[in-house]
């Protein structure tokens, strides 16, 4: 959502769409009416099919007004529109956060909802291989293969694959089975490489979660691009956990089959409905350790050295 949107019902906003022709509509907002119909299209709003209003002068039947689809899990209920709608529409209050949250589509009761989306997604096992994978892999596989075919050119470059380690094969399979379960509900995955390191998050209708695959218990590391990452000869048996980012740890844990547990998103719906993909903000780095654990005998030496 642009900071200058606001929020209105969906019901609201179909209604004003079925309310008059399409060009009297544009001229309250300031529009014009191919552009109005591309912000209704854009919020999922199809306008009165051709010839409706022609019916209606005639004395002839129409369809009748449509309803907005029922709110599925993580979505807002609510439709994002320009500001300029503020002339036409009411503002709609975000739904508060001790709910209610019951849809047509959605219990009311948090744990009856987590057994529906269970269920719905069933059982899903990671795949060996990563030949199908799912479109918010595809960018960081192409960036990989990328870097594979420059190494197999050149003798030497700085640009070396950063995933094609047994543990990082291994996340990126993981990543792709969790997100291909999560389509099986009309929800999406994405994930990038920053710094070395993969960046993974879900979005569950318009809830953003950001994911991350850690390791279980303790583990050798190595510096890469100024932080402690695994190291990269770790075995693809490294127990490893899933969780979101922002802490609420999902009950996951590898190797084996694995049964996608939706805990992950929806112990998160009663207390945000829509939250950006948190960043992960790293340490400050100087002299190789984070400031906040430098001694503070270090820092004096430094501070005279300076002022020497």
């Amino acid at each position: 959502m642009w900071q200058e949107d606001i929020l209105v019902l969906p019901d609201d906003l179909i209604a004003f769409a079925w309310s008059a022709p399409m060009r009297d509509l544009a001229a309250k907002l300031e529009l014009s009416d191919v552009g109005l119909k591309k912000l209704l299209t854009r919020c999922g709003v199809a306008p009165p099919p051709q010839g409706y209003w022609n019916k209606i002068r005639a004395g002839k039947g129409v369809p009748s007004l449509p309803k907005a689809p029922p709110r599925r899990p993580g979505e807002l209920g609510r439709a994002s529109v320009d500001a300029r709608f503020k002339k036409v529409l009411t503002i709609a209050a975000p739904i508060a956060s001790n709910g209610p949250f019951a849809s047509a589509l959605v219990p009311e009761d948090l744990d009856e909802l987590h057994a529906q989306e269970l269920k719905a997604i069933g059982k899903v096992s990671v795949p060996q291989t990563l030949d199908r994978p799912h479109t918010g892999l595809v960018q960081l596989l192409k960036q990989e293969q990328r870097r594979r075919d420059k190494n197999a050119e050149r003798e030497w470059t700085f640009d070396e694959p950063k995933f094609d380690n047994p543990l990082g094969k291994r996340r990126l399979k993981i990543f792709n089975a969790l997100f291909l379960a999560l389509s099986k509900r009309g929800h999406d995955g994405h994930v990038y490489e920053r710094d070395g390191e993969i960046h993974a998050g879900a979005a569950i209708g318009d809830t953003h979660v950001g994911l991350e695959i850690g390791i279980v218990g303790s583990y050798r590391t190595v510096r890469q691009y100024g932080y402690l990452r695994p190291a990269p000869d770790l075995p693809a048996s490294t127990r490893l956990r899933c969780g979101s980012i922002r802490g609420s740890t999902a009950r996951i844990q590898f190797p084996g089959r694995m049964t996608v547990t939706p805990s992950l998103n929806l112990r998160l719906l009663r207390s945000r409905l829509r939250s950006s993909w948190p960043a992960r903000k790293s340490s400050v780095l100087a002299c190789g350790k984070p400031r906040s654990v430098q001694s503070e005998s270090g820092l004096k030496r430094r501070s005279s050295a300076r002022n020497g």
